[in-house]
């Protein structure tokens, strides 16, 4: 919660509750620790709308371009993009995070497979699906990185992948 206390520090409580949409009262008692229900929903809270890397990169795409523009230049659907920046997304941001950092801020995750990529391609090749009925993987490099991803086939002896987040909409971080 140490950024919750700098927030909060820096702006004030009530500044801090408006941006987590919450009262001033329950980040005062979880400044305090005197807040008696679990804090895991508002960690999260604290990491999507006050840490402002990934978020604030996603902000500043849909001010100079639109939204609609941001999630086609991410693959994700437009709401989506409104709902993580209204702080009303249900699922795990992990993916949205991924996609955010690879492909706006450029930073890049090493694949046992690809070499360095980035974290958008990573989380590209971990979201395809090998079963009946879809479009499947095409490139064999992203097939192998696909396996890799999960410890499968001739990489079962090395386990999956650090970067490897379920491969799923709404996964969350396995490592």
């Amino acid at each position: 919660m140490t950024t919750l206390r700098d927030y909060s520090t820096q702006h004030g409580q009530r500044a801090a509750a408006a941006r987590l949409g919450m009262s001033a009262a329950t980040v005062n008692k979880v400044l305090k620790g005197t807040y008696m229900a679990d804090t895991k929903h508002i960690e999260q809270r604290v990491r999507e709308r006050l840490s402002d890397t990934w978020l604030g990169a996603l902000r500043a795409e849909c001010d100079r371009t639109s939204q609609t523009a941001a999630a086609s230049r991410l693959g994700i659907s437009d709401t989506t993009v409104s709902q993580v920046l209204s702080g009303n997304y249900k699922a795990s941001t992990v993916r949205i995070e991924r996609r955010v950092r690879g492909e706006l801020l450029g930073e890049q995750c090493e694949c046992p497979v690809m070499g360095d990529v980035s974290l958008r391609v990573c989380q590209d090749v971990q979201e395809r699906s090998l079963g009946k009925g879809s479009p499947g993987i095409g490139n064999p490099q992203h097939a192998l990185a696909w396996h890799a991803c999960r410890g499968s086939g001739r990489f079962a002896s090395r386990g999956a992948c650090p970067h490897f987040n379920g491969g799923r909409k709404g996964a969350s971080e396995a490592a």
